[in-house]
């Protein structure tokens, strides 16, 4: 082992020892500084004649959940952060035959970006995005359809629909 990597094993475990677990110092990994998951949806997201507020995306099924940000959540929408830093964002969602997809991926509320998926004439068509935002704890992100009256959002078993995140660095 290179005396630098043992070097930082070391001042994590007497950091670890002093400060307690809840506080890691750079360079140390701290299981409570992990943060990712994959969440995706298996029904469609229908159109709603009428209506134009933004739609909030649910989900149906936790394929990854590290950290347990959803633990004991049954149809999980909203991320809230306990471990502030960089996060990367990321979201596909297919459009519906008749309806195509603008997916909007919003931080506390406000617009950060999106996602368009158009139809193709009797077929799907579909879209992705990725965002690396920098949370504070308590903030929240979510996805919302934008326009429901007007756009759609389709899916099935395959789970066309994902909604993944990561904690890339913790302040």
């Amino acid at each position: 082992m290179a005396p630098w990597t043992l070097q930082t094993v070391v001042v994590c475990a007497v950091l670890s020892a002093v400060v307690g677990t809840g506080h890691c110092a750079a360079g140390c990994s701290c299981s409570q500084e992990r943060v990712a998951f994959t969440l995706t949806r298996s029904t469609n997201e229908g159109r709603i004649t009428g209506y134009n507020d933004d739609l909030v995306v649910t989900f149906d099924h936790v394929i990854s959940d590290v950290g347990g940000s959803f633990a004991g959540e049954k149809n999980p929408s909203v991320f809230t952060c306990a471990v502030p830093g960089a996060y990367m964002f990321s979201f596909t969602a297919l459009a519906q035959k008749h309806h195509s997809a603008y997916i909007k991926l919003l931080k506390n509320g406000e617009f950060q970006t999106a996602l368009w998926a158009g139809r193709v004439q009797g077929n799907h068509g579909s879209g992705s995005s990725t965002a690396v935002l920098h949370l504070r704890t308590g903030d929240r992100v979510w996805l919302a359809i934008g326009s429901p009256g007007y756009y759609g959002l389709h899916s099935n078993e395959n789970r066309f629909a994902t909604f993944t995140g990561v904690l890339l660095y913790p302040d």
